[in-house]
């Protein structure tokens, strides 16, 4: 078994991983792509693809124990992720 010295190494190693501010996304493979932008903004303007050409297959978030608003931007971000974009609708009004 790991000894502690081991285990907060990795820890600390891991917590370099990790960075504030950032959106990770999942791309193919496997991998991590992370960005200053959020995810909404980053969908909105690249689609689910990183600047290279990876395709984004998911955005790591909470399913359980979040409120409905919260619960329904994540399932957007997953729907923009799965058909390639995010597309907004277009704006409806009332007639004057």
């Amino acid at each position: 078994m790991a000894s502690t010295e081991q285990r907060l190494s990795a820890l600390r190693e891991y917590l370099k991983t990790l960075s504030a501010g950032q959106t990770t996304f999942i791309v193919e493979g496997g991998g991590e792509f992370h960005t200053s932008k959020d995810p909404f903004a980053y969908l909105l303007e690249h689609g689910a693809y990183t600047p290279d050409g990876r395709r984004i297959v998911l955005y790591p978030h909470p399913i359980e124990g979040i409120d409905a608003l919260s619960l329904s931007f994540y399932q957007m971000i997953d729907e923009a992720i799965e058909a390639g974009k995010l597309e907004l609708p277009e704006l409806e009004s009332d007639e004057p």
